[in-house]
């Protein structure tokens, strides 16, 4: 093998090989240099299932297909095709070691096949002679099973559990009243598109919203706390109903204060002590859809966030950004019920729906006969409503600020 084919090799093998992935460039070189190339031709057998595994291949080009099965453990034949002219799949490498069966029986099955191949009594001198070569290997190895240990350990949605004293009361008060501005902002726009009218004030009756939303936020969290340390589902017989009903009680908990505070941004005859109350159906399944958002969903998404990015802030701001988009489009049919309920109490949800809806009919074709543009109008008013983009938004830096401001503040938090 040549210096210029080593090199490549050397490539290969740390990016398509799990077992080198972490070897150096320089551990890796001697034995790239021990490879050879090969051709098979098409319909030739290049590893028999069940024979003594003596090579790993580097599929250099062309494509080849890999059969396993069928065994006593695995009745049913699974076909697996791969390759191109460009390839460069490693095969057999975590069987040849030691000479052991063969997983599958792979065959070429383009024109032409080429492989780069490495025998196994060559591997084994060249961890004996290069003891960095086999840390490299093993290390390369370990980060492997780590991975995999992490996809095993993935907790379901709804066995979320929030770890105790990770959100201290000063840290999330202190968040969730710079939160409180920029939520009254959105509220306004989003408000004005529902309405037709021109934003008046962006931050109405901040005296109200600022201790509200400070009671709304730590109560959010505290009722996730206290469910998650009194009751366990798998006490029960159905976990995962019980799982999803401490998963709804946050946003059922907190729905009257939301409704205190949605209240506030509406302008109504009503007295405050009388509105908060209109619309309160749509409003706590706004509720639920945001506190298992931020709560529950924040967390299943951030312990899948992948373990190259190691920084904590970063892989908290990950997970509340994609947890953000997910409720922020979920809720904001409610929220929109919610929200014109408030300003039109005396009107049913239906009577609601119906209206808010055919203000999409201008999105449908003109060629199309009424039933159908009122039909099409109210698909979209749920699948793509108008503001929804705003709702997002909103929802998206909502998360990022609580979660973000309570992550980065926990530590100097006293309580």
């Amino acid at each position: 093998m040549n210096d210029a084919d080593a090199v490549k090799i050397v490539k290969l093998l740390r990016k398509n090989s799990l077992m080198f992935k972490y070897v150096t460039e320089e551990d890796c070189l001697p034995l790239a240099k021990m490879f050879r190339e090969e051709h098979f031709a098409f319909g030739e057998t290049i590893i028999k299932q069940g024979e003594n595994q003596e090579r790993m291949f580097m599929i250099r080009q062309g494509t080849v297909e890999r059969i396993r099965g069928p065994s006593s453990r695995q009745p049913e034949q699974n076909v697996e095709q791969f390759g191109n002219p460009h390839s460069n799949r490693s095969i057999g490498s975590l069987h040849f070691l030691r000479c052991d069966p063969a997983f599958s029986t792979v065959k070429c099955r383009s024109e032409k096949c080429v492989a780069f191949t490495l025998r196994s009594d060559e591997f084994r001198a060249a961890l004996a002679e290069n003891p960095m070569l086999g840390e490299g290997v093993i290390y390369s190895l370990q980060r492997e099973v780590r991975g995999m240990s992490k996809l095993l350990r993935r907790t379901p949605l709804t066995r979320q559990k929030s770890v105790p004293g990770a959100n201290p009361i000063v840290a999330t008060s202190i968040a969730a009243g710079l939160e409180s501005f920029y939520r009254s902002a959105l509220n306004a726009y989003i408000n004005s598109h529902l309405t037709g009218q021109k934003v008046t004030k962006l931050f109405p009756q901040m005296h109200v919203q600022i201790p509200t939303r400070i009671m709304y936020i730590n109560g959010t969290k505290g009722i996730r706390a206290y469910l998650d340390d009194k009751f366990d589902p798998l006490d029960y017989s159905n976990p995962g109903l019980v799982g999803f009903a401490m998963m709804c009680g946050p946003g059922v908990g907190m729905t009257p204060i939301s409704s205190l505070l949605e209240a506030t941004n509406v302008k109504s005859t009503k007295p405050l002590y009388l509105r908060w109350a209109d619309g309160v159906c749509a409003r706590m399944v706004r509720e639920i859809i945001f506190a298992a958002g931020l709560n529950q969903a924040s967390d299943y998404i951030e312990e899948r966030v992948p373990s190259e990015i190691k920084s904590g802030p970063l892989r908290n701001l990950c997970a509340s950004l994609t947890a953000g988009v997910l409720s922020g489009y979920l809720s904001h049919v409610p929220h929109n019920m919610s929200a014109l309920k408030l300003m039109e109490p005396s009107k049913g949800y239906s009577q609601i729906f119906k209206e808010y809806a055919a203000k999409n009919e201008d999105r449908m074709p003109q060629t199309w006969a009424a039933k159908n543009r009122t039909l099409g109008a109210q698909v979209v008013a749920v699948l793509l409503p108008k503001a929804v983009f705003t709702r997002t938004i909103q929802i998206v830096g909502t998360f990022a600020l609580l979660n973000g401001g309570i992550y980065v503040m926990r530590p100097y938090s006293p309580f």
